[in-house]
C-alpha cells in the first residue's frame, strides 16, 4: 500500500533522481506474491527499513522476502507511544482526540531522540550500495515518519519543495477512504464531531503538516542543509556522495 519510487524527480540544477533506487511505502504485512515479485525482479530490492515501534511491527510484521535484508530502525520506541499515539491509530473507534498533527511533525523534526534516529536511517539509506539494488523504508501507513524521511532525502538531492509536497500528498489517494471510514466509526461509537475530525485528519496528509516541519527546521537551523548536517549529523562528504550516486 501507498508505495512509490522517488526516481524521476528533477533537482534544482536540472539533474534527475535515479529510478528503481529509493522506494517508500506503508508496512509490508499484506504484501502479495505479485508485490514481492515486482520488488525483487523489477526493483532488485536489497534492504527494507522498518520505522515503526517494536509493538506496531510485532502486531503487523512485514512479510519475509528471501534475499532481502530487514532492519528495524524505529523513529520512536514503545516508551514514547504516548507521544506518537501509534496505539490509538490501531483503535480509531476510541473517543479520544488525536494530537494536532502539525505539533507532532514539529516534535519529530526537533526532538533529540527523533533526530538521532532519523540520522541513523538517513545514513543507512545514503551509504547503501545502489549497484546491488534498491532500498525501501516504511512506517505503518507510509505517511508521517516515512514522509519525513522522503522529504529529507529529496531535499538532500536538491529537489524543489513543490515536488516534495506533491509526492507527500499522493498518500491521500489511498488514505482518504480509510480516513472517512474511521471518521464515521468514531461518530457511530458516540464520539464527538471534533474527535471524529481529529481522527480523520490523523489518517490523511495535509500540506500544512509538512510545512510545519519545514518551518520548525528553518527556525532552529536556518535551512535544510544545516539541519541535515547539524540536526541529523550527516557529514557533508556523505551528502555529496549520495548526490553523486543518485543524480544523473
Amino acid at each position: 500500500m501507498n508505495a512509490r519510487d522517488l526516481g524521476g524527480m528533477t533537482s534544482e540544477d536540472g539533474m534527475t533522481v535515479r529510478r528503481s533506487c529509493l522506494i517508500r511505502s506503508a508496512n509490508l504485512s499484506r504484501a502479495t506474491l505479485s508485490d514481492i515479485d515486482s520488488l525483487v525482479h523489477e526493483y532488485h530490492l536489497r534492504l527494507v527499513i522498518d520505522l515503526r515501534t517494536p509493538m506496531a511491527a510485532g502486531m503487523k510484521p512485514d512479510v519475509v522476502i528471501e534475499g532481502v535484508s530487514y532492519y528495524p530502525l524505529p523513529v520512536f520506541d514503545d516508551a514514547m507511544i504516548g507521544v506518537t499515539h501509534e496505539s490509538d491509530r490501531d483503535y480509531p473507534h476510541r473517543k479520544k482526540k488525536m494530537p494536532d498533527m502539525r505539533d507532532l511533525y514539529r516534535m519529530m523534526v526537533l526532538r533529540q531522540e527523533c533526530r538521532e534516529r532519523f540520522g541513523r536511517v538517513l545514513r543507512m539509506i545514503m551509504e547503501h550500495d545502489y549497484e546491488t539494488g534498491s532500498i525501501l523504508w516504511h512506517c505503518s501507513e507510509g505517511k508521517d515518519r516515512c514522509g519525513l524521511i522522503s522529504a529529507f532525502l529529496l531535499s538532500a538531492l536538491r529537489v524543489d519543495r513543490q515536488q516534495i509536497i506533491s509526492d507527500y500528498l499522493i498518500t491521500n489517494e489511498t488514505a482518504v477512504t480509510k480516513a472517512e471510514e474511521y471518521y464515521h466509526l468514531v461518530l457511530e461509537n458516540g464520539g464527538s464531531q471534533e474527535v471524529a475530525e481529529s481522527v480523520r485528519d490523523a489518517f490523511v496528509v495535509k500540506e500544512a503538516y509538512l510545512l510545519s516541519a519545514f518551518d520548525a527546521i528553518e527556525e532552529e537551523y536556518t535551512d535544510m542543509q544545516h539541519y541535515l548536517e547539524e540536526g541529523l549529523g550527516i557529514p557533508e562528504n556523505i551528502l555529496d556522495t549520495f548526490r553523486n550516486t543518485l543524480l544523473e
